[in-house]
């Protein structure tokens, strides 16, 4: 194990591993480099005690880590998002208020190796250039690919 704790939900197990893989200080976040739900389906473990007629006993319910560290690292190392970041406008012309006026917006998904990072609504524009800037705003001056 990579260690002994148990936890009372299956969030907390998942948040124990997003900060092992930021504890070196090279990941900020993890959800934008790993696919994080992957690596919690491999490793966190639900157990529990039964009563002598096989019910399970609710209030012992516990998650764990349940890998060594080598099974660990080699886990995470998998499930590396290392494909392309996309863009698509997946919601066009919504109605919105914005500082007291009617508007519209559109919703920009963001995604790598098929797992959405973000998703980030943009006051509907003629110009390109306020959809750039709300992808930037999420991924830095990473390459991206819209689709359109």
């Amino acid at each position: 194990m990579i260690d002994a704790t148990t936890f009372s939900t299956r969030s907390e197990a998942i948040a124990s591993i997003e900060d092992a893989i930021e504890a070196g200080g090279a990941v900020t976040d993890a959800r934008d480099e790993f696919d994080i739900d992957a690596i919690a389906d491999e490793l966190v473990t639900l157990h529990s005690e039964e009563t002598p007629e096989g019910a399970t006993i609710a209030s012992s319910l516990r998650f764990a880590i349940d890998a060594d560290e080598d099974t660990f690292w080699a886990t995470v190392e998998a499930h590396e998002l290392t494909g392309p970041i996309t863009a698509e406008l997946t919601s066009l012309d919504t109605p919105a208020v914005i500082d007291g006026r009617r508007t519209t917006t559109d919703t920009i998904t963001i995604t790598r190796d098929g797992v959405e990072l973000d998703a980030v609504d943009v006051e509907s524009s003629e110009d390109e250039a306020p959809y750039d800037l709300a992808v930037r705003s999420i991924i830095g001056d990473q390459p991206f690919t819209w689709i359109r």
